[in-house]
């Protein structure tokens, strides 16, 4: 019964970690750590989604590269967006 929890916390949020990294390495240059890499990877998530919609391609049922690559997107857009009113 836990295994099923375990490797549905576990992966996104190993994911969202290693999107937020990618993002900040394109974006910066450098890290953020990983509770911050973990919230730009989470956000950036939804907003890759939302990308990916606006030109109508399909994430559901796509392959991993597909959709790691739309989150990074969406990651390195809420990154450049926070820059702008932050930086």
């Amino acid at each position: 019964m836990f295994d099923n929890l375990i490797t549905f916390t576990a992966w996104p949020i190993l994911t969202g970690i290693l999107v937020g990294y990618v993002a900040n390495k394109l974006v910066s240059g450098q890290g953020k750590g990983c509770c911050m890499n973990l919230v730009i990877g989470v956000a950036g998530s939804y907003v890759g989604t939302f990308v990916a919609q606006l030109f109508d391609v399909s994430l559901l049922g796509a392959s991993y590269a597909k959709n790691f690559a739309f989150c990074v997107i969406g990651s390195a857009l809420v990154l450049w967006v926070f820059n702008k009113l932050f930086g």
